[in-house]
C-alpha cells in the first residue's frame, strides 16, 4: 500500500520516512489541513486493490476540514455533523464513464449492506446546472446514495494551482477519500474500485474503529 506525505489538495511527494514522521508527531507539527493535532492512524490500515489502483495512505494524519456540501435536492450539509461514523466522500462526474460503473454499485451497499456503518457523499464536479446531474443520477436509477454537488469546485480541484484553495484533489475520476469514524482523513482510492470486496470491507472496518 502506498504512503503518501501530502496533502489532500497537494500534488504527491516523496514518502517519508518512519522516524521523520514519528519526529514530527512528536514535534506537535498541524495537519495540513487543520490548525490543531489529530488522531494518529494506526500502522495496520488493511491492503486495498482492486484493478490497476490501490489505496494510498496520506501523511502526516490529518483532520476533515470543515465543509458544507450543496445538497441535490435542496439544502446543504456540514460534514462535521456525519463524524461518529466512517466517510466514503466519492468525487464524480457525468461525463465520466468509470462513474457509471461505480455510482450504482455504491447506491446498492449503501442502501443494503453499508447501513447504518458508514456515509457515503457522492460529490458531483459537474459545472453545469443542477438539472444536468438530476437526469444523470435518475438515468442510473440511484435511490440511496446521498447526491452533493461542488459547482465553483470549492471542494475538490483537478488544477495544479488550485486556485480556489479547494482541500480534495483529484487525482483521478473517480475517486474515494476515506474518512475515519473520528474524523481523521486516512487515504484516498482512485478509480472504479470494487467497494463490494473482502478488501474494502476490511478498510471500512478499520475506519470504524479509528
Amino acid at each position: 500500500m502506498r504512503k503518501e506525505n501530502a496533502g489532500a489538495g497537494s500534488g504527491r511527494a516523496r514518502m517519508p520516512s518512519r522516524r521523520k514522521v514519528l519526529l514530527r508527531a512528536l514535534a506537535g507539527m498541524a495537519a495540513v489541513l487543520a490548525p490543531h493535532e489529530v488522531a494518529a492512524i494506526e500502522p495496520d490500515v488493511p491492503w486495498f486493490e482492486s484493478g490497476r489502483y490501490q489505496f494510498t495512505i496520506l501523511r502526516p494524519a490529518q483532520e476533515l476540514p470543515p465543509l458544507r456540501l450543496f445538497r441535490l435536492d435542496g439544502g446543504t450539509t456540514d460534514l462535521s455533523s456525519l463524524r461518529g461514523r466512517p466517510i466514503l466522500l466519492n468525487f464524480w462526474a457525468s461525463w465520466c464513464a468509470a462513474c457509471r460503473m461505480e455510482l450504482p454499485a455504491l447506491d446498492r451497499l449503501y442502501r443494503d449492506a453499508w447501513r447504518g456503518r458508514v456515509h457515503v457523499a457522492a460529490i458531483s464536479e459537474d459545472r453545469g446546472p443542477r438539472e444536468t446531474v438530476a437526469r444523470f443520477v435518475k438515468s442510473l436509477d440511484l435511490k440511496a446514495l446521498p447526491i452533493y454537488l461542488d459547482p465553483n469546485g470549492y471542494v475538490a480541484h483537478l488544477d495544479a494551482n488550485n486556485v480556489k484553495k479547494a482541500p480534495f484533489a483529484l487525482y483521478g475520476m473517480p475517486i474515494t477519500y476515506a474518512v475515519s469514524s473520528s474524523g481523521v482523513l486516512v487515504g484516498y482510492m482512485p478509480g472504479d474500485a470494487d467497494w463490494s470486496s473482502p478488501a474494502a470491507d476490511d478498510l471500512i472496518a478499520y475506519l470504524g474503529r479509528t
